[in-house]
């Protein structure tokens, strides 16, 4: 069995997942698997799929029949790997040669230690770095879209406090690209895993805070793509909600379910009485300023909130 399983869940990612999956075959450690899960794509991804499979036995690939929605599939391929360590991959995402090196590194060294995050930066359809914009704060994209800038300063996920750690994901993380990182497995499992909202990758980040510190790298090998096609930048909040749950589903109904995940969370969690006290006035600080950040950025920024 190897050490690392890598999950890439996709759904008509034909346009980038090319570079994504050479990006993994590329990495310095070499002991993992690649289980790719195909949510009944309709373009290319297919193809593109079973090519790689047959010329790198570390890859399985699975087709959906019908497309489940994404939060499903994210789960499914968790669920379909045992391995030691455990990273989810978008399609059109790239990863530094050094990613997997560092980051088994990492959680080897510190038993601790629930998630290993090496720095992330912001690149466009051509892999090319976004660039700063004084006037708009961020980082913009070609389509004109801004976003906040990474990696995100947020020493708070490092902290052996979970009540910190908890605070540091529901008031300091925006992008959420942790959620990209490598996991141990056995402490994944140990979430929810993404739930059928939108808003559930922090979830499961706020999850794993409470379970263990995060360790955040200084060297950026994870590079998050920003494009027109990206349903983050581009998609109403209806059809974000649809996206994650696989049926149609409202914005509010939704937002319902992401403050009741979080408030889930806390109490299931073994904590003191004072961390659960500052665990639900973060959820508060986050209810009431939620999106303050964003909208300081740009209007058309809908992150993973």
């Amino acid at each position: 069995m190897p050490k690392v399983a890598i999950g890439l869940p996709v759904y008509n990612g034909a346009d980038y997942l090319p570079n994504a999956i050479a990006s993994i075959l590329a990495q310095t450690f070499g002991d993992f698997e690649l289980l790719i899960s195909d949510n009944a794509s309709d373009d290319a991804t297919e193809d593109i799929c079973r090519n790689y499979a047959r010329l790198d036995r570390r890859i399985r690939y699975a087709r959906q029949q019908r497309n489940m929605g994404a939060a499903a599939n994210h789960n499914f391929v968790v669920r379909q790997t045992e391995s030691r360590y455990f990273k989810w991959a978008a399609h059109d995402d790239l990863l530094g040669p050094r990613f997997l090196e560092v980051s088994v590194a990492a959680l080897d060294k510190q038993p601790e230690v629930v998630l290993a995050s090496p720095a992330s930066d912001l690149i466009d359809e051509l892999g090319q770095i976004l660039p700063f914009a004084d006037e708009r704060g961020g980082v913009v994209d070609r389509s004109g879209v801004c976003w906040p800038v990474l990696p995100e300063n947020n020493p708070g996920l490092t902290s052996a406090d979970p009540a910190t750690r908890f605070h540091a994901v529901m008031l300091n993380t925006v992008m959420c690209v942790e959620i990209f990182g490598l996991m141990r497995r056995e402490m994944l499992l140990r979430t929810g895993l993404q739930g059928p909202f939108s808003g559930a990758d922090k979830v499961l980040l706020a999850q794993m805070a409470l379970l263990g510190p995060f360790w955040l790298g200084l060297e950026v090998m994870f590079h998050r793509r920003c494009h027109a096609k990206q349903f983050s930048a581009a998609s109403s909040g209806t059809y974000r909600a649809q996206w994650f749950s696989g049926r149609g589903d409202t914005l509010l109904r939704q937002q319902i379910k992401l403050l009741l995940a979080y408030c889930r969370s806390v109490h299931a969690s073994h904590l003191s009485l004072q961390q659960r006290l500052r665990c639900f006035l973060s959820i508060t600080q986050r209810s009431f300023g939620r999106g303050n950040h964003v909208r300081r950025l740009t209007s058309g920024l809908v992150g993973n909130q």
